[in-house]
């Protein structure tokens, strides 16, 4: 699949340089546009979000320094090289130190400005792909799943910046796609272990056999197959941290030898019997409730007291819809350039009916469909009609199925009966009297009695 044309953008109130500057970038091969007024320029750095920007020093309302400030606070990895004459490199190198990429003196040599952004683009790629390595190694940055500003979040993360300095055990809670695995690394991340070992293991996904020794290794020869001792996962984090996922599946033996670790730091290998020492920080995840669990006799109670030392709840999708407009803002970007999709938002009324959506897969769900909709549609704007039917209907005013003569003729038929068995009722199954009251001739009441299924002599004498 071709990668898409880098976009640049040009900020210069002179229009005959702008112009030429614009034909000359797309005859290289990229996507150029042009704004003359810088503040124009940064709502499209917000809007378009360009790969790279050639801005002019001197521009009327906003200097071009002035101008890179603003950019980088909205995107700070976007590169912006200013467009200067001689007499002002000075200042064009003193706008490289607040931020600016580099600059061109004018007038330039087009294979000059092609070079410097390659180099500049190259630069972006570099610095985007540190970061997103950092991030995977939990070592900077904001947890992808973390996205948001709502209330919700802004907790959570002051309380996972309140407990990462510590060795405390953390039980994350929350439900199947909230991000909990994201929490505990945000904890390894921000805390003294982060450049330690974070092992993590999911309790649900081995036989309680095998994850004995995953959990806690196993010596040569301890039982079918082990040709050779392996340290388990305790041992490789060392003094880092181990994540245990979906604990609520832990069986009862497991969590017993769970439970001497949290104790008393110590394991026993399968096949040994010399006690083991470990320093690795527990943090583990589930979205059953363990209390039920513990009432039940699935769990121990010892050893669920011993996790939930310091408990954080991560909450669902649709208890934080505001963080909406930033989640897809951010996964859109991951996802565009994946898929080669140049989405650029949701028109108000789809997110309205992203709003109203229950979201039981949570964030995890929101990215599998952004994914989705990325796949099917090749639109700049997300409109309701692009979005699935599960979706496109939740929140939708109920539109009425059927005609205007069938509504009428399903409330007349309605009434209808009632109102006759009624009259029948006070006139003793008298149809001329019935017809008098309900001003219609015989005949016609006679109609509707047949039509209904009603016969006036089951009502004389009543």
């Amino acid at each position: 699949m071709p990668r898409p044309a880098p976009r640049i953008l040009v900020v210069d109130d002179d229009a005959r340089l702008r112009d030429a500057l614009l034909k000359a970038l797309a005859s290289m091969g990229y996507e150029a546009a042009g704004e003359a007024d810088p503040r124009a320029g940064i709502e499209r750095v917000r809007t378009w979000e360009p790969d790279a920007v050639i801005s002019d020093m001197k521009m009327p309302g906003l200097s071009g320094v002035e101008f890179a400030e603003q950019a980088l606070a909205l995107q700070p990895e976007l590169p912006v090289l200013v467009l200067t004459g001689y007499g002002t490199i000075r200042s064009a190198v003193d706008a490289m130190r607040r931020g600016v990429y580099d600059y061109l003196t004018k007038p330039f040599d087009l294979d000059e400005v092609d070079l410097a952004l390659r180099k500049a683009l190259e630069h972006r790629a570099l610095r985007r792909e540190n970061r997103l390595l950092a991030g995977a190694l939990g070592r900077i940055g904001e947890p992808e799943g973390l996205v948001g500003a709502s209330p919700g979040i802004r907790e959570l993360r002051a309380r996972i910046a309140a407990v990462a300095a510590t060795g405390s055990t953390v039980l994350v809670t929350g439900e199947s796609g909230t991000g909990k695995e994201l929490v505990a690394r945000a904890i390894h991340g921000a805390g003294p272990r982060r450049e330690r070992p974070f092992v993590t293991v999911d309790c649900a996904a081995l036989p309680a056999a095998l994850l004995e020794s995953e959990l806690f290794g196993h010596a040569r020869g301890s039982f079918t197959g082990a040709h050779r001792e392996r340290a388990g996962y305790f041992e490789v984090a060392s003094d880092g941290t181990v994540f245990l996922d979906e604990i609520g599946e832990l069986e009862l033996p497991l969590q017993k030898k769970l439970l001497r670790v949290l104790e008393g730091r110590t394991f026993v290998r399968l096949g040994e019997s010399a006690p083991r020492v470990t320093e690795a920080r527990v943090v583990a995840a589930t979205n059953r409730d363990l209390e039920a669990e513990v009432a039940a006799g699935r769990f121990r109670e010892d050893l669920y007291y011993r996790l939930r030392v310091i408990e954080l709840r991560v909450p669902p999708l649709r208890e934080r819809t505001e963080d909406l407009p930033l989640l897809i803002a951010h996964h859109l970007e991951r996802l565009n350039r994946r898929l080669n999709r140049r989405v650029e938002r949701f028109s108000p009324e789809a997110l309205e009916r992203l709003r109203a959506y229950p979201w039981p897969g949570n964030v995890r769900e929101l990215v599998n469909f952004l994914e989705s909709i990325l796949t099917f549609h090749a639109v700049r704007v997300v409109d309701v009609a692009n979005l699935p039917p599960h979706v496109r209907q939740t929140g939708a005013a109920e539109v009425p199925g059927e005609t205007y003569p069938e509504l009428k003729a399903r409330v007349l038929a309605d009434a209808t009966r009632p109102y006759l068995e009624s009259l029948l009722h006070h006139y003793g199954g008298n149809v001329s009297r019935v017809a008098e009251h309900a001003g219609l001739d015989r005949r016609h009441i006679h109609r509707l009695l047949s039509s209904l299924g009603l016969d006036p002599g089951a009502f004389r004498g009543s």
